[in-house]
């Protein structure tokens, strides 16, 4: 941290010096331009033109897996660098089609160039063009169909319907993904918040919004794994029940994301004030699982376990959308 003291020239222009070794680190001479960004807290931000030079990284290749490759790209990506360079000596043609595999898995990250030595992948995602609440809307109505589609693949074990949920989720990766890049942005260069039009205290709200709707998902593909495992569809009992206690899981999550869009904590409260009634209905759900169908009662037990965890990621949502317009008065 350094002090400076403020002055006055000409009468009515206050100014402050800049440290030295700090400016010449930036490359700051004299005659540079520099941005002054008042942010909400008060905070006035010096930004040389550098900075966004310095938006870009390098992975140095090596005999990886495809997984291992896929954690080095997506970090990088999800900490908002806009250029991201692959080297090594002599690229292989299967380490090619892994790199471009992997791209294609990540929203606007597209390969620019190719060597036998570097691929260098460009963002192409404008922070503008993809609104955070917008995105938000995209993963709830992915979320809320892979929901529905899941419990129907249960309850008549449609093993294609099953499949096709859990191809989905990949769908809400991207996106959620996609959040988390631009979360990273907004910590490390605060001229975004004015492109997204969200502070940085904001939009966190909605990052561990989009973090609780990736994991509804996760169960929605997790319960139509469970149907995959069934010799045959749920008895006509324990479907209903199954259907009762999905529709309720449903019902909470939707009325905690319309709580959080809408600024509503009115809506918010009438969520949390049903949490406590959830665990005996779904107590209820299993033993009568357990006597209807014992010899599937692992997977039903994992769908249950699934659709009680989905209700909890509503309630957080819930508690989100009480504690954001706090967060916006700060």
């Amino acid at each position: 941290m350094h002090t400076r003291r403020v002055q006055k020239t000409g009468g009515s222009t206050y100014f402050v010096t800049m440290p030295k070794q700090w400016a010449e680190s930036a490359g700051i001479q004299t005659g540079s331009e520099v941005d002054l960004i008042p942010n909400d807290s008060g905070a006035l931000l010096v930004v040389p033109k550098s900075v966004a030079e310095a938006n870009r990284c390098v992975i140095d290749l090596h005999d990886w897996t495809f997984d291992r490759l896929q954690r080095e790209i997506i970090s990088r990506y999800n900490g908002g660098y806009g250029i991201i360079s692959v080297r090594g000596d002599r690229i292989r043609p299967d380490q090619r089609r892994m790199v471009r595999e992997i791209s294609q898995r990540l929203l606007g990250l597209e390969i620019f160039e190719e060597t036998h030595q570097l691929i260098v992948l460009h963002s192409l995602v404008n922070i503008k063009d993809f609104p955070v609440s917008k995105t938000i809307d995209r993963i709830f109505d992915i979320t809320e169909a892979m929901l529905t589609d899941a419990v129907t693949a249960f309850c008549a074990h449609d093993e294609e319907l099953a499949h096709d949920v859990v191809e989905r989720d990949r769908d809400i990766d991207r996106l959620v993904m996609l959040v988390a890049r631009q979360f990273s942005l907004l910590l490390r260069d605060l001229m975004t918040e004015d492109d997204c039009g969200l502070s940085r205290l904001q939009f966190m709200h909605h990052h561990e919004v989009a973090d609780q709707l990736e994991r509804v998902a996760d169960h929605a593909a997790k319960i139509s794994e469970a149907a995959l495992t069934m010799a045959g569809p749920a008895v006509p009992d324990v479907a209903k029940q199954i259907t009762e206690r999905s529709q309720g899981s449903r019902d909470i999550l939707k009325m905690a994301v319309n709580s959080f869009i809408n600024r509503d904590t009115d809506q918010a409260n009438q969520v949390l004030e049903v949490r406590g009634q959830q665990g005996p209905l779904f107590s209820k759900a299993r033993n009568l699982a357990a006597k209807k169908q014992p010899e599937e009662t692992s997977a039903i037990s994992i769908a249950l376990d699934s659709l009680l965890r989905i209700a909890e990621y509503g309630f957080n949502i819930a508690e989100n959308a009480l504690d954001a317009p706090v967060t916006r008065h700060l």
